[in-house]
């Protein structure tokens, strides 16, 4: 008898310690859930990011006046980039969207003209889940045929390096199906594009910075972008 009790007794000192274990195990999962994973509502996510609209990087002064230092060519080429500049700024004021990033046509800050900008949106996924999604919108005009390069990618998190990678151009998106947008090789002349991409929902809370370039196949870069956002 006083076995028996004593056997009882232990099963249900474990099952308490199991049970115990197992309610402190989700408890701390929770919080650390809450702490680096959840982001929060995606109209927060992207109030959070709307300060970004105004940290464009390559505008912060009026290159509409003139610069003793510049010849005729950059001047027109400074007069040029602004209207480009111009052009983004008031298409993202206008329809009110949250600015995260931009594309330009050079990675030069002297040189370069901005092409195209990326926006934040809410977005709904499978069952439902909230999450948010990037939109990139660009215009191009390209000088000369392109019949391959490559795409590379940097990504810092808070500051530090997180992610490098290049793929061959052409084949960058041949597995997305009716999303897919390259196709070599393209032919001179002016190209608009509309991408989504949706910002996974298990990236841990923090500030994301993006740096992507293209070449062509004989290695020039013809157009390089910048993000930066926080989860």
């Amino acid at each position: 008898m006083l076995n028996r009790a004593y056997r009882k007794m232990c099963n249900l000192t474990l099952k308490k310690a199991l049970m115990l274990c197992c309610g402190v195990f989700f408890v701390v999962f929770f919080l650390a859930y809450i702490a680096f994973f959840n982001h929060g509502a995606p109209e927060n996510i992207m109030e959070q990011n709307r300060q970004n609209r105004d940290k464009v990087r390559f505008f912060e002064g009026d290159l509409g006046g003139e610069d003793s230092h510049m010849n005729d060519i950059e001047k027109d080429l400074a007069v040029e980039a602004k209207k480009a500049f111009d052009y983004w700024d008031t298409f993202i004021k206008k329809n009110d969207f949250t600015a995260i990033g931009e594309i330009y046509d050079s990675c030069e800050e002297k040189e370069r003209q901005m092409v195209g900008r990326t926006i934040m949106l809410p977005d709904v996924r499978w069952g439902g889940i909230k999450g948010v999604k990037s939109r990139t919108f660009i215009n191009y005009t390209l000088d000369s045929e392109l019949t391959g390069g490559k795409f590379y990618l940097e990504v810092k998190y808070n500051g530090k390096d997180l992610f490098s990678r290049n793929w061959e151009l052409c084949s960058l998106d041949e597995d997305y199906g009716d999303d897919r947008i390259i196709f070599c090789p393209f032919i001179p002349g002016d190209y608009s594009f509309v991408k989504d991409r949706q910002i996974p929902i298990y990236l841990p809370k923090g500030r994301y910075e993006t740096k992507g370039w293209i070449t062509d196949q004989e290695e020039q870069t013809i157009a390089c972008g910048f993000s930066d956002f926080s989860l």
